[in-house]
């Protein structure tokens, strides 16, 4: 990948287009940029007159906006999706088995992996079994990733490899689902999935460096200038490094580390505020529980829809609130994934706790924050907790949801406009690869609460829906200042990075299904313009 350009070291004036401030959409304005931040943002006449000698940049109409920053999403995930068979979207388990036929015709060495299957979209909505993929591939060992990252699908030779069988017991934070004779019926959650992956030859650096790279340029590619990466394990987080220090990241990162406690340790070192770059160590994302399309987020009653289990415990609270207190402390930033009602209670309960010990630089987040009760919505706020939250996932989620909670708690799902009014910080992501991270779509889905076929009518929910504004903002103020860097990132004022977007469209005026068909026009990092596209 070559070299992303540096800035100019003239003055740019980009004229043309609406400029979308802190007060939304402006006719009339320009923005100066040089070296790679903005000199100033005002009417074109008063900026022409100030920098006479400036680069014109002429945008025809459109909008131009600070760059987007990806909130949550999974780097290393998203770029590895080009070695996986791609099980995304697909409505029936024939057709996912027919995608899974001819992935494994055209590449047929070693584990058959893949991504994306929902059983929530097929006609019965029940899991797969090892079974339907040994009379497909025989041998061969497949391991298949849900479409949340939190259940693997995996055929009978997979579970040899593993040794797992009828008397194998749950680990700790994970399930083996079973038959009804008792045997391992192919589906393994959050935690038991490891007893599988753990036998997966891992890649090599330099995959590890491809898979990165590509995840950052298809990130670009949708408009967004950073990213905040949740998950990061030492090689990934050593692969970073590198290629920062080539200078070939194509987009900033703000990596979360894995929560492994020795490499946390080693990083997250106390001192004063860094000066920003292209990669920084932010914090570590924790995990509390599993998801609810997989029945493994943790529930403060049953599922109704499977009234024996209110979901997992995939981390200990007491170990997640003892290493989040250290990362507050050491100046870092806890980022807990936490799905079900218990699992937010549990953590803003822990985060509470930390705080009393030192609330740190930088706010503690919660990562989904989907099903939460009235009475923790509003603590967030009250705590200064980021909400975490990714729009996709209740317009993708929303047909099968109110079966997993039932009519009495079902208006605790996807609470975004409850997190507003009780003073909560709002920061949009993708969740990408669970998720298409294209921010328009996730835009029209926070406006709208349906999916793009416009179900449910009305909206899932409609009194959660935000404001176009309020959207914007979380994937571009929003986000930065939940990273700490609200007057570097996500602005355009004077002093900020000239991290810019421009699309065609007058993102003021046009409706949710126009919204939701906008593309990234130009891009400008650091303030040279780099292709959307590679």
């Amino acid at each position: 990948m070559p070299l992303p350009p540096p800035p100019p070291a003239h003055v740019q004036l980009l004229t043309g287009a609406d400029v979308w401030t802190s007060q939304g959409p402006q006719k009339g304005q320009a923005v100066a940029i040089q070296k790679g931040r903005i000199l100033a943002v005002g009417p074109l006449e008063s900026l022409a007159r100030s920098h006479p000698k400036a680069e014109r940049v002429d945008l025809p109409g459109g909008t131009l906006l600070p760059g987007l920053i990806e909130g949550h999403a999974h780097v290393g995930g998203l770029g590895a999706l080009g070695w996986k068979v791609d099980l995304v979207g697909l409505d029936s388990l024939p057709e996912t088995l027919g995608r899974i036929r001819e992935w494994a015709a055209a590449h047929p060495e070693g584990w058959l992996q893949g991504r994306g299957w929902d059983q929530n979209r097929w006609p019965a909505k029940g899991f797969p079994r090892a079974l339907d993929l040994d009379a497909l591939i025989g041998g061969r060992p497949v391991c298949l990733q849900r479409v949340d990252g939190h259940a693997v699908w995996v055929n009978t030779a997979a579970l040899a490899i593993a040794g797992i069988g009828p008397d194998t017991p749950d680990p700790q934070g994970g399930r083996i689902l079973k038959d009804a004779y008792g045997r391992p019926n192919g589906i393994l959650l959050d935690a038991a999935m490891d007893l599988v992956t753990k036998h997966i030859p891992a890649p090599t650096d330099a995959e590890v460096e491809a898979r990165l790279r590509a995840g950052l340029l298809a990130l670009r590619a949708d408009g967004f200038t950073a990213v905040a990466d949740m998950g990061v394990d030492g090689r990934e987080l050593a692969a970073y490094r590198r290629l920062a220090e080539a200078g070939t990241l194509p987009i900033r990162v703000f990596a979360y580390l894995a929560h492994d406690h020795d490499l946390m340790l080693r990083e997250l070192r106390p001192g004063k505020h860094k000066p920003l770059s292209f990669f920084q160590v932010q914090g570590v994302k924790f995990y509390l529980d599993g998801a609810l399309g997989s029945r493994g987020a943790r529930l403060l009653a049953p599922y109704a829809d499977e009234p024996a289990t209110k979901g997992l415990w995939v981390t200990d609270p007491a170990r997640v609130g003892a290493d989040a207190a250290i990362t507050l402390r050491a100046g870092y930033q806890p980022a807990i994934h936490a799905i079900g009602d218990a699992a937010n209670r549990a953590a803003l309960d822990l985060l509470a706790e930390a705080m009393k010990k030192g609330k740190g630089a930088l706010p503690p987040r919660i990562e989904h924050a989907q099903i939460v009760t009235a009475e923790d919505a509003a603590r967030f706020g009250k705590l200064g907790v980021v909400a975490s939250v990714q729009p996709v996932h209740c317009t993708s989620d929303h047909s099968w949801t109110p079966a997993r909670l039932g009519p009495g708690r079902v208006d605790e799902a996807f609470p975004w406009r409850s997190f507003v009014a009780g003073g909560a910080l709002l920061a949009f992501g993708s969740d990408a690869p669970v998720e298409d991270a294209n921010p328009f779509v996730s835009l029209a889905a926070a406006e709208t609460r349906q999916d793009p076929q416009g179900d449910p009518p009305g909206g899932f929910l409609p009194g959660q829906r935000l404001s176009r504004m309020e959207s914007v903002r979380a994937y571009t103020g929003g986000n930065a200042t939940a990273l700490g860097r609200a007057k570097e990132l996500g602005t355009l004022q004077k002093g900020a990075v000239a991290d810019l977007l421009w699309v065609q469209a007058p993102l003021g005026e046009i409706t949710p299904e126009a919204l939701r068909k906008v593309r990234p026009g130009r891009l400008w990092v650091n303030g040279a313009e780099v292709p959307v596209r590679p």
